[in-house]
């Protein structure tokens, strides 16, 4: 694993309403047969002492782990629906999960990871959702 700069903007459509967050942290990557890996720590006060894990698989499928405190698997493949259970601070909930494209860059010294996705609950649609995710190597100073 790489040490890394990770640089995360997140785009939720919900209700008509439009909702965007940044957060720039530090973290891991490594490439992968087939894809990468990026590991990062949550720096959201409500998940403190959580890991996320996005691991990208032959650009048809993220998985995106977070343990500690919450404990959450999204899975995210194109043309697929996953049933996932997603953990939060208000307690657990399963989410239907449908992917709208993949697009990963992630080469030896960094790059993007952008996806897209949209959530449902009981089959009807809460949200649409964009992560893009840039990593930067982080050069250790000798």
């Amino acid at each position: 694993m790489k040490n890394a700069i990770i640089k995360i903007t997140d785009r939720h459509l919900q209700d008509g309403e439009e909702y965007t967050s940044e957060l720039t942290t530090a973290g891991e990557f490594e490439l992968t047969e087939g894809g990468c890996k990026i590991v990062y720590k949550e720096t959201d006060e409500e998940l403190l002492d959580c890991v996320t894990t996005l691991t990208v698989e032959n650009g048809k499928k993220v998985s995106m782990l977070r343990s500690g405190r919450y404990n959450t698997e999204m899975i995210i493949e194109l043309e697929r629906r996953h049933s996932c259970y997603y953990s939060t601070p208000y307690g657990e909930m399963l989410m239907g999960i449908y992917c709208k494209y993949i697009e990963n860059n992630v080469g030896e010294s960094g790059g993007t990871l952008g996806f897209a996705y949209t959530i449902d609950f009981n089959n009807v649609p809460a949200s649409e959702n964009e992560l893009f995710i840039s990593v930067t190597e982080k050069i250790q100073e000798e």
